[in-house]
């Protein structure tokens, strides 16, 4: 089988991204060892609507031949319905793939196959601002997270198109290899244990600048008590205790008067700690995890390792000078204190993006999700610290 991705100026990253790690990974994980793709575009390289640059593998080339065709949306999409002769030349183009087998799309990708005349009379969907245009090409408008007419499979908005993924995945190899796919993406094993001991953690960070307690169980639901005195930091907080599902009572106090700055780096110090203390030993965990988190137009991923060595590597590029009434620079000192405290190695990374109230929210989201598949009980180490030198705390 032979896919072809198609990348186009101005397309949104993560619809491409979300459909291509689980489709090609059927091959590097050994289940389809036949599967070929490329990405295909027009031109020689291909920048996404927030400057991300990607390099063609066929640039230019014909779209016969293909079983499966993935089509990306993005704001690029609809400067590819003007009657421009760029415009012309990629539907053109893409019209070329009549033959394939399988034609499918993400989010505003639908509005290029409906340009290319894929979805007369097939039901189709979108992002929910595109949904009815997609009537103008002959296809019923469908509100689903991904709609399945046969030859052409359609995602809506672009948080579905790892959905989208994981369907083509399943549709191709059955539901055995997507739910192990899916365990490999987000590093979760199946049916983890709660632990018989419950992992939690109490203490108290006082000093001449802040007073801090802080409550943390790593196998929770989500339940939060967050007031340190700024909001967009009670915001974030809120974020990692629901996306992370752990429950987290943050209480603090510090010298405002002056300014923010102690206050947000204790309560990362004490964030940290209470990890660390809830943690333990470390035997058990899955040690090692990341997480994608979209926002609009942003999109953040977060790695970490809780190996007891402590570095952090935070790559982001603010547009104003604060977030409320946080200083950008201080998001990334947050994420440094955090790895500090808790002894874990953390990338963090702004891969797109242009509004810092996004940027910081997909950052703090991300971590959640990387800190909740991180921290969890892998049954198949029975117990057994991960690491070959046989601790995570020395």
């Amino acid at each position: 089988m032979k896919i072809a991705f198609i990348i186009y100026e101005g397309m949104t990253a993560l619809d491409f991204i979300g459909a291509y790690d689980p489709l090609t990974r059927l091959k590097t994980m050994g289940f389809m060892p036949d599967l070929e793709w490329e990405v295909c575009a027009l031109s020689k390289s291909v920048t996404d609507i927030s400057g991300m640059r990607f390099t063609p593998t066929r640039s230019n080339g014909s779209l016969q031949g293909f079983d499966m065709l993935v089509v990306p949306g993005g704001l690029g999409a609809r400067e590819l319905l003007k009657e421009t002769p760029q415009a012309k030349r990629f539907i053109k183009w893409l019209k070329g793939a009549a033959d394939c087998p399988l034609k499918t799309s993400v989010c505003t990708g639908a509005l290029l196959l409906g340009a290319a005349g894929f979805l007369q009379d097939k039901d189709a969907t979108s992002h929910p601002s595109a949904l009815q245009d997609l009537a103008q090409f002959g296809a019923q408008p469908l509100s689903q997270r991904v709609v399945d007419a046969g030859e052409v499979i359609t995602a809506g908005g672009v948080s579905a198109s790892i959905d989208l993924g994981l369907y083509l995945v399943e549709k191709l190899a059955g539901s055995q290899v997507r739910a192990k796919i899916q365990r490999q993406m987000d590093y979760i094993p199946a049916a983890a244990p709660r632990p018989a001991t419950p992992r939690t953690a109490r203490l108290e960070r006082l000093t001449n600048e802040t007073q801090i307690r802080i409550q943390l169980e790593l196998d929770g639901s989500g339940q939060h008590q967050v007031d340190t005195g700024i909001g967009f930091l009670d915001h974030m907080l809120t974020h990692i205790a629901v996306h992370g599902l752990f429950d987290l009572d943050v209480q603090a106090r510090g010298d405002l008067h002056i300014d923010v700055h102690h206050t947000v780096e204790d309560v990362a110090l004490a964030l940290g700690q209470a990890f660390a203390q809830a943690l333990g030993d470390r035997a058990g965990i899955v040690r090692m995890a990341s997480a994608y988190a979209p926002m609009d137009e942003t999109l953040a991923l977060v790695a970490v390792d809780l190996s007891g060595r402590p570095y952090a590597l935070i790559q982001a590029d603010w547009h104003t000078p604060s977030v409320g009434n946080i200083p950008t620079t201080l998001f990334p000192h947050f994420l440094e204190s955090f790895a500090m405290s808790a002894r874990c190695n953390l990338h963090a990374q702004v891969l797109t993006g242009r509004d810092d109230h996004h940027q910081a929210e997909a950052l703090f989201k991300a971590l959640a999700r990387a800190l909740d598949a991180a921290t969890q009980v892998d049954p198949r180490r029975s117990g057994a610290i991960p690491s070959t030198k046989g601790t995570l705390t020395a």
